[in-house]
């Protein structure tokens, strides 16, 4: 009899712990320029999130080359970025976030651009997956760190962001279940307590343009100058989000709990927050207007877990499926 492989549930956790606070982020936008313990959480958040999601990426990308691999990764991330894009471009229009109606697909709007950027991560890891390691990890972050000197390499087609977090997805790629045993390993749990303490106290008493962290700005639009010592500046922030990520994965429970089924949800979530973001604005809808309040922190939380769970249920799974999975739903799975 064949013995059915039970399923890793960490990654799930990850990815949907990693969702919430992509939702918790975007709401805490109107709140951070006037809080600095709201701006020094929401740059910790930005430093390891969207890096996360790249990284785990990269974990499951070790089909890269196989036949019709291209194939399937075009249908699975550009259709539904066309889809997004059109829909967005009308829905922000109407709800006033953008003065004119302007069809660019390739000038990613709201969240899409990581929809672009892993289509090219997958290209390019197609192209590199088979020389050495040690020479292409250490080549992507050089080319990363001298891009930034550009001003001709920035959204458009979301070139910087593909550049900057190339290394990240790589490094995913690279990992084996072996070698994510650093992040299961529960008794690194005080280190990875302390790490997130340090980074949030660190950002509390000097913050960083968050521009930094978003990997799609050149170094002159960051500094007003073009400095000598940027790259370096983006070389510390790489070790930072490599400490981050640990210390999130470490902190990440291993089993199944009530929400892991949600990290098998995420796609759905991440394209669909955007209405609600986009509402939120338009009504200015900000019920505790000071940031220092803990009713700001609870709305934020409150709003952020409804949110995630409306748009995680099965319903909208199933009735999504075809703009994201380009399948009836009907035949929706997770």
């Amino acid at each position: 009899m064949t013995q059915i492989k039970e399923r890793d549930y960490f990654f799930d956790n990850a990815r949907a712990l990693l969702i919430f606070l992509v939702v918790f982020g975007h709401l805490m936008e109107p709140y951070r320029s006037s809080s600095g313990f709201i701006t020094s959480l929401y740059l910790t958040i930005y430093s390891f999130h969207m890096p996360g999601f790249l990284f785990i990426s990269g974990y499951f990308a070790k089909k890269a080359g196989e036949a019709g691999y291209i194939e399937k990764v075009s249908k699975k991330l550009l259709i539904p970025y066309f889809i997004f894009f059109a829909f967005f471009s009308v829905f922000y229009y109407f709800t006033g976030k953008e003065s004119k109606l302007t069809f660019d697909p390739f000038d990613p709007v709201f969240a899409l651009w990581f929809l672009l950027t892993l289509f090219f991560f997958h290209i390019i890891l197609v192209i590199v997956k088979d020389y050495k390691p040690y020479i292409i990890l250490p080549l992507v972050v050089i080319v990363s760190l001298l891009a930034g000197f550009s001003d001709d390499i920035g959204q458009y087609l979301s070139l910087s962001r593909t550049i900057t977090f190339f290394p990240i997805f790589y490094l995913g790629y690279l990992f084996n279940k072996h070698h994510t045993a650093i992040f299961r390993n529960k008794k690194l749990i005080p280190i990875s307590i302390i790490i997130f303490i340090v980074f949030y106290f660190g950002y509390t008493i000097h913050p960083i343009k968050s521009e930094w962290l978003f990997g799609r700005a050149s170094y002159v639009s960051l500094e007003d100058k073009e400095g000598v010592y940027s790259p370096i500046k983006r070389l510390v922030i790489y070790c930072g989000i490599l400490l981050l990520m640990f210390a999130f994965f470490n902190l990440t429970p291993k089993r199944k709990h009530f929400f892991t089924y949600i990290g098998r949800r995420t796609m759905q979530v991440y394209l669909l927050h955007g209405i609600f973001i986009g509402i939120i604005k338009a009504f200015d809808f900000h019920p505790f207007k000071s940031p220092t309040s803990v009713l700001t922190y609870i709305y934020l939380l409150i709003m952020a877990s409804i949110i995630v769970y409306l748009l995680s249920t099965r319903f909208v799974a199933k009735w999504t499926n075809p703009a994201i999975h380009l399948k009836r739903p009907a035949d929706y799975r997770d």
